[in-house]
C-alpha cells in the first residue's frame, strides 16, 4: 500500500511539475532564413525562373540544399550560419549531374548576428543585420548582381523577400 501510495505522489507531482513555458509551441518564430527572389535583368519587377536550379554548400559540395537539387524555381530560401559572420553558397543554373554542372555561381552572404531570448522553453533565435550578397566574379557569371530590398537589410522574419538577384 505504501509503494503505492508513493507511485501515486510521484506522478502526481511530476504531471503537475510542468509548466507552459516547459514545451516551445511549433508556431513560435526561430531564427529565420535568407529569402532571395530572381528577377529578370532588363523587366526587374518581374520574377523569373531558374531552370535546374542545384545549391550546395561551398566548402562541401556532398550538402546540398534539399529543396534545391536539379528544380526550376523563382525564388530560394537559404540557412545563415549562427557562429559565423558569412555563409557561402555555390548555386548552379541548368545543372544536370556531376559531369555536366551547368553553370555554378558561388554567392557569400555576409551579416552580423543578434542574440533574442525568445522563452525558457524556445531558448535564443539569431537575427541577421546588415546582410549583403557578393557574387564572385568568373568567366561566366549568369547571376549580374544582388540588390537588397530595404537599405541595411535586416532578416528577422520569413514573410518578406530580403534580396533579389537579377540574372
Amino acid at each position: 500500500m505504501k509503494k503505492t501510495l508513493v507511485i501515486l505522489l510521484l506522478f502526481i507531482c511530476i504531471a503537475f511539475s510542468c509548466e507552459r513555458d516547459d514545451l516551445c509551441p511549433e508556431d513560435t518564430p526561430t531564427t529565420p532564413s535568407l529569402i532571395v527572389e530572381f528577377r529578370n535583368n532588363i523587366l526587374n519587377e518581374n520574377p523569373k525562373n531558374v531552370t535546374r536550379l542545384r545549391v550546395e554548400d561551398f566548402d562541401d559540395a556532398t550538402r546540398v540544399l534539399e529543396a534545391y537539387n536539379i528544380v526550376t524555381e523563382d525564388q530560394i530560401i537559404l540557412p545563415l550560419k549562427t557562429d559565423a559572420n558569412e555563409t557561402k553558397y555555390r548555386v548552379y543554373r541548368d545543372y544536370v549531374d556531376e559531369t555536366n554542372t551547368g553553370n555554378p555561381d558561388v554567392i557569400t552572404i555576409q551579416y552580423s548576428t543578434t542574440q533574442i531570448y525568445v522563452s525558457r522553453a524556445c531558448g535564443f533565435k539569431s537575427n541577421f543585420e546588415n546582410v549583403e550578397i557578393l557574387i564572385e566574379n568568373d568567366s561566366n557569371n549568369w547571376m549580374l548582381f544582388a540588390a537588397p530590398e530595404n537599405d541595411n537589410q535586416i532578416v528577422t522574419n520569413e514573410d518578406e523577400i530580403h534580396f533579389t538577384i537579377r540574372h
